[in-house]
């Protein structure tokens, strides 16, 4: 098991943009078994966050429209030691902690995530084990 440590100032924008966005984007539950091989997606049930790990491993909202910083780039909330512009080892610490796989995951989270930081929470951890995910009080 790793525990993926977040910022409680940068997880806040996340879940905030999250939970006053007018939409969210739908959640990937499979892909079609013959070609064209689509996409198969469903409705969140409640406003939610993204767990990511390609340049990096971060937390970002899933709200729509995007929370745009620069161009294309959406704010992201990454866990300590796995920021791609900050952290020299990055790519070996996101390694080590959530595997070498990229991943994109849909947590229907956001508004525990806020209560967690409307208690005054310094971090947010999120337990990150093969089978599941689970937020930690930091």
């Amino acid at each position: 098991m790793s525990r993926l440590i977040f910022n409680a100032a940068d997880v806040r924008r996340v879940v905030e943009h999250s939970i006053t966005a007018p939409t969210q984007s739908e959640m990937l539950v499979d892909y079609e078994d013959k070609p064209p091989y689509r996409a198969i997606t469903k409705p969140v049930p409640a406003p939610s966050v993204l767990l990511v790990h390609d340049q990096g491993v971060y937390l970002m909202s899933n709200g729509q429209p995007r929370d745009i910083v620069k161009g294309q780039t959406s704010f992201c909330a990454y866990a300590q030691g796995c920021h791609p512009d900050r952290d020299a080892d990055w790519y070996e610490t996101a390694r080590a902690l959530v595997g070498g796989d990229d991943f994109g995951e849909c947590l229907p989270w956001a508004n525990e995530l806020k209560a967690l930081l409307d208690r005054s929470a310094k971090t947010i951890a999120l337990d990150f084990r093969a089978d599941a995910i689970a937020i930690v009080e930091g």
